[in-house]
């Protein structure tokens, strides 16, 4: 016998069964496809933050790109000239 779910576990599980859904729809297009699945899962997180709240969640994404970016750039300079 199985024990019932409170509303937040069931979200919750609603929320990984999606990304799991979308993540394995992606492998077709490979990185870029699982790159958009989790660029959607950290927008959803943020705005759940903000609502909850939170709304410094959008800083802490948005630094995080913005790290990511830079050591784009900074591993092939060539690549991202102007």
């Amino acid at each position: 016998m199985s024990q019932a779910l409170t509303p937040e576990q069931r979200r919750y599980q609603n929320r990984i069964s999606h990304l799991q859904t979308r993540q394995s729809a992606n492998l077709a297009r490979g990185p870029k496809g699982l790159a958009a699945v989790w660029w959607d899962q950290a927008r959803a997180l943020a705005t759940r933050a903000e609502r909850e709240g939170n709304p410094e969640a959008w800083e802490e994404l948005a630094r995080a790109l913005e790290n990511w970016c830079h050591q784009a750039e900074q591993s092939d300079p060539q690549q991202h000239a102007g």
